[in-house]
């Protein structure tokens, strides 16, 4: 069976609901996963929400991490195996995801150590299988028993602890997301805090499709953000980047005072959107089709003129004409100046 029909065989993630937090915890985890995989992989995609709560698909491999949190307390090997009547342990639905057939690495992760008898073990990183040898054959026991299988293999399952801030992990990611940036483009981004947006957007958009998919392809593009979509969003951030801002700036000076006022106005408000995912699918719309028209897009009167008709019904309808035109005249800008979206 080939890596990705595997893949597409493996069992949903039914976890049912979920608190707010719990949710904001996961997608946070998984960007911070993003960040340390753009460090060791050429290629990859962070799939949210799917067979597992967070997922690294990379050149035939794949690692599952479950993310759970505790308030007070700590899992045991006990607790990890304890089955309820309705559903699975915890360490239990995390390994029916295993294949020995498959590069597979399989990880809980959580804000608390693991308990071993009346001690927590405080390593960052444990690997099931190189626990006591009485632990490891207690839960290879119950996890046959759970899933009734016949051999488990413990070597690649593993208890991360990351001290995450429950209160406002959000804070420890922009922290994270701003150094990585200045690692990856040499410079400090323009806009951390837009940057943060459209990052954390993105993922909560992508975790947050709910449709039925089928194809393994359709699961990294409405599922996962990959390394080229997150060198994008770098790269919209940075401060020597075509922005188009500067010159529509230029043009809002030369109208009336009213309309100035107006155009500004607009500007302001688009800008503090400028992290909006729809926006960002608009935006590539709007510039290719910008690029496959130039020879007849010669002013900005004209550009607005045919820009209007084609994609005005495409903004969310609480965008003002002159936010339209503000939105056009920057792509233009950044088309003629030599700039990407």
């Amino acid at each position: 069976m080939s890596y990705s029909d595997f893949y597409m065989s493996l069992p949903l993630d039914l976890s049912g609901s979920r608190t707010k937090n719990r949710f904001r915890v996961e997608l946070l985890w998984g960007i911070s996963k993003l960040i340390d995989a753009h460090k060791m992989y050429e290629d990859f995609t962070v799939v949210f929400d799917f067979k597992c709560d967070i997922e690294l698909h990379y050149q035939n491999g794949l690692d599952f991490y479950q993310i759970k949190t505790k308030n007070k307390g700590n899992y045991s090997h006990k607790t990890l195996t304890s089955c309820l009547k309705t559903s699975n342990s915890v360490l239990g639905k995390l390994y029916a995801l295993y294949s020995p057939d498959q590069k597979i690495k399989l990880a809980i992760v959580c804000n608390k150590p693991l308990k071993i008898g009346k001690e927590e073990d405080i390593r960052p990183e444990i690997c099931i299988g190189e626990l006591k040898t009485e632990i490891v054959d207690d839960i290879v026991e119950k996890l046959k028993e759970e899933l009734s299988l016949t051999e488990v293999n413990l070597e690649n399952t593993f208890y991360i602890c990351d001290g995450m801030d429950l209160l406002n992990p959000q804070h420890a990611i922009l922290g994270k997301l701003v150094e990585s940036f200045q690692e990856i483009k040499n410079e400090e981004p323009n806009n951390p805090n837009a940057l943060y947006r459209l990052v954390s957007e993105t993922a909560q958009k992508k975790a947050s499709y709910e449709m039925e998919i089928t194809d393994y392809r359709d699961v990294l593009s409405k599922k996962g953000i990959s390394k080229s979509d997150f060198d994008k969003m770098l790269e919209s951030h940075r401060k020597k980047s075509v922005t188009g801002i500067e010159q529509t700036k230029d043009f809002i000076k030369t109208l009336l005072p009213k309309e100035r006022r107006i155009y500004n106005k607009a500007l302001t408000d688009l800008l503090e959107n400028d992290h909006s995912h729809d926006l960002n699918i608009l935006k590539v719309s709007i510039f290719q089709f910008i690029e496959s028209n130039e020879d007849e897009l010669t002013n900005e009167t004209i550009l607005i003129n045919v820009l209007s008709p084609v994609f005005d019904e495409e903004f969310p309808v609480e965008y003002s004409r002159e936010m339209k035109n503000v939105f056009y005249l920057r792509l233009f800008y950044i088309y003629v100046e030599g700039g990407e979206v």
